[in-house]
């Protein structure tokens, strides 16, 4: 159904004064509440707008039986000018000392009663009489489908008939019908359908869901998430906001970068949290691997029925592939935090590579325009723009894609090229840091396979890489950042027990702590080497420890025993 028909529905239903029954129903997060709170206050705010001017909202969530809804409906009466504002403890002592007769008269009551008996019990008798003077108002049931155990279904179904028919009350009941079990949904819809006079269903197009979720000038953020919303059919109003409120943190980082650079971030971000978020989306565990590319190529092996329809799913997305930065994002997605530190070194990496290939697209132009958009391309003319786009930017072209592009050219008779496509790529490529170069981190799916002589260039380049840096000041980044890179883990495994044993000593304040901490993780981690950084790091300080008694308490706060009897297992570290 329209938002359109849907407002103008809610309106009528509001200006109206005849008792009845409006439920509307939708997925969680669709923006029903706050499509009722919104309209409420504008008829609110409009003379002749709102027919009745007391109103409460309800929230099932969290109540056990009927008395209970009985009470929140009197509990959270609002009116007058209150009438947009949530319910308080101004707004209860107001109903409680001028509201209707029952509260009026029973003040007295309570008052000599309460001397003799419990004040607690005897008030609550009187406030729970207080559901009498519901009559004639405007009430809203919310979340139906999370009551509790106690409160049945059809009770509240029977409460909200009363309310009609006997206290001349208008009543709005919001749910989502899908959480219901299909067992008793059947049964749910009959007894829905005999009390509700009019049954709305909240389903909002993509374009209906971006009008509700913002409102206002349009920032810059939401200048580039529109449109990437629209594309994936986001219609959770909830999830919507999730992602601008972390797209904003996004920019926020980001903000010293070039404008293509937070494009492509926030571009990444909207795909990972619609796949986090969302049911029945591809897993980012897909999309960490998508060679837009290439997955739409059919596979002579066969392809998994799933992951095709992950790559249809993601066609018309504009994202090709996924590289360092988009990875860091996608950690970020599925935390719900960005590692600053981390994503701020890499996209300066990727603007870095960027700079270098300036004028690029061409590549990626000949993969879309020449072989996936037209049948009439010769295919010699593909393959020579094919390889010439690859030689010309291969410092801009992830792993991924120009592993495709050689096995492309190896698979049409072209290995000569294919071959001079690796040497020019690895020569491009030279500045990367060393995990660049190990052929793992890139996450090459089955159907992609690696090319022999592409995995054989990356290991060689891997096995001969030198890195120069300060051991101490690699030390200190992992101890700051509390993470590590693989040519980090590999530059400390080459540390000696008396090597950590002189830099634990050279630090102090609080990146003493959080250096150790992080060393013995790494040395816990899955990492390769990991085992010799745990060795080396806990005798350094043991070496520490046995300088003294206080500095044996100071590593023992590390879980690191001085003195450990022959065989036993190495004690982990813990935080104190």
């Amino acid at each position: 159904m329209s938002l359109k028909l849907i407002e103008e529905e809610i309106q009528r239903f509001l200006g109206s004064p005849d008792p009845e029954v409006l439920c509307i129903t939708g997925k969680w997060g669709v923006g029903k509440t706050y499509t009722w709170d919104r309209l409420l206050a504008q008829a609110h705010a409009r003379p002749e707008g709102l027919a009745i001017q007391k109103y409460s909202y309800v929230t099932l969530f969290g109540l056990n039986s009927l008395e209970d809804l009985r009470f929140s409906i009197f509990e959270n009466t609002v009116s007058g000018a209150n009438l947009s504002k949530d319910a308080s403890l101004k707004s209860f002592v107001e109903l409680i000392a001028v509201g209707g007769d029952v509260a009026r008269k029973g003040r007295h009551v309570l008052e000599l009663v309460s001397a003799f008996f419990n004040r607690k019990a005897i008030a609550d008798v009187v406030l729970k009489a207080g559901f009498l003077n519901v009559r004639t108002q405007l009430v809203c049931i919310d979340d139906l489908e999370r009551a509790g155990k106690g409160l049945e279904v059809r009770d509240v179904l029977g409460l909200i008939s009363f309310l009609k028919t006997k206290r001349d009350c208008k009543v709005v009941l919001l749910l989502n019908e899908e959480q219901f079990d299909s067992g008793n949904k059947l049964e749910f819809r009959t007894q829905l359908e005999k009390v509700a006079d009019k049954i709305l269903v909240f389903d909002l197009l993509p374009n209906e869901a971006i009008e509700i979720a913002f409102t206002g000038p349009e920032s810059a953020v939401q200048t580039i998430i529109k449109p990437l919303i629209g594309i994936l059919r986001i219609t959770n109003i909830r999830i919507i906001k999730k992602i601008e409120k972390a797209a904003d943190r996004l920019a926020e980082i980001l903000k010293d970068h070039e404008k293509p650079i937070v494009n492509d971030a926030i571009t990444a971000l909207v795909l990972g949290m619609w796949a986090h978020l969302e049911p029945n989306t591809p897993p980012i565990s897909f999309i960490r691997n998508y060679n837009g590319f290439f997955d739409s190529i059919p596979s002579k092996n066969g392809q998994d029925v799933d992951e095709l329809s992950y790559a249809k799913m993601l066609e018309p997305y504009p994202y090709s592939s996924t590289d360092e930065l988009d990875n860091v994002v996608l950690d970020g997605a599925e935390a719900g935090y960005f590692n600053s530190t981390r994503l701020l070194e890499v996209a300066d990496l990727v603007a870095s590579r960027n700079r270098k290939a300036e004028g690029g697209g061409t590549f990626s132009r000949v993969w879309a325009e020449m072989y996936h958009r037209s049948l009439a391309v010769d295919d010699a003319m593909f393959l020579d723009a094919l390889f010439e786009s690859g030689v010309h930017e291969a410092a801009l072209i992830t792993p991924l894609n120009m592993n495709s592009a050689i096995k492309m050219l190896r698979e049409n008779g072209r290995s000569e090229q294919a071959d001079e496509l690796v040497q020019k790529y690895v020569a491009a490529r030279t500045d990367e840091a060393l995990e660049f170069f190990d052929i793992n981190n890139h996450h090459f799916t089955v159907q992609d396979g690696v090319d022999p002589r592409f995995r054989a260039a990356f290991e060689e380049k891997f096995a001969s890489f030198v890195d120069d840096r300060d051991p101490f000041d690699v030390l200190k980044k992992v101890g700051s950042q509390g993470n590590w890179s693989a040519a980090d883990a590999a530059m400390l495994s080459k540390l000696s027990a008396e090597d950590f044993e002189r830099m634990f000593e050279k630090l102090d304040g609080d990146l003493l702590r959080s250096t150790i901490e992080a060393v013995l993780h790494l040395g816990n981690s899955s990492t390769p080497d990991a085992g010799a950084i745990r060795h080396a790091a806990k005798e350094g300080l043991r070496r520490i420890g046995r300088k003294s008694p206080l500095r044996a308490q100071k590593v023992a706060r590390y879980g690191v025993i001085i003195e450990e009897p022959e065989g036993s297992a190495e004690t982990q570290p813990h935080a104190v």
